[in-house]
């Protein structure tokens, strides 16, 4: 083999054991049955971002970091940092939030919590689709 060949070889080998050992959480969406790359971040953790200047909430078992949208929520920073740190989805869920108002949740989606730990993701129980309105 030339070293061009092996340097390829090489390379091939090492992507190959990056995808082995990458963890990988099959997505209960809808529109994407494909496995994702998603962090797993503990309700311990989150529990750690509870300010201002660092604030993280539970939505539907998803974790995000709402730091940067704070000063733009429609109903004020108060009512975020009330559950900052925490699980927000029942308040969430009570405050008639549109779908479009998750959805743009997205880009602040920095992780997710651990099967052991998730309500509305798990096998027999509500999901967020089922429970969020139209």
């Amino acid at each position: 083999q030339t070293a061009a060949s092996q340097s390829a070889s090489f390379f091939q080998l090492a992507m190959t054991a990056l995808r082995i050992t990458a963890t990988t959480t099959p997505s209960n969406d809808r529109n994407n049955n494909n496995l994702r790359l998603r962090k797993q971040i503990t309700l311990d953790e989150v529990s750690y971002h509870d300010t201002m200047q660092d604030c993280w909430i539970v939505l539907y078992d998803r974790v995000y970091d709402i730091t940067g949208f704070l000063e733009m929520h429609p109903g004020g920073h108060d009512v975020l940092l009330e559950h900052a740190g925490r699980d927000a989805t029942i308040a969430f869920m009570g405050t008639g939030h549109s779908k479009a108002a998750f959805a743009s949740l997205k880009m602040y989606e920095i992780g997710e919590l651990p099967p052991r730990e998730c309500i509305y993701r798990c096998k027999g129980m509500l999901s967020a689709t089922a429970v969020l309105p139209d």
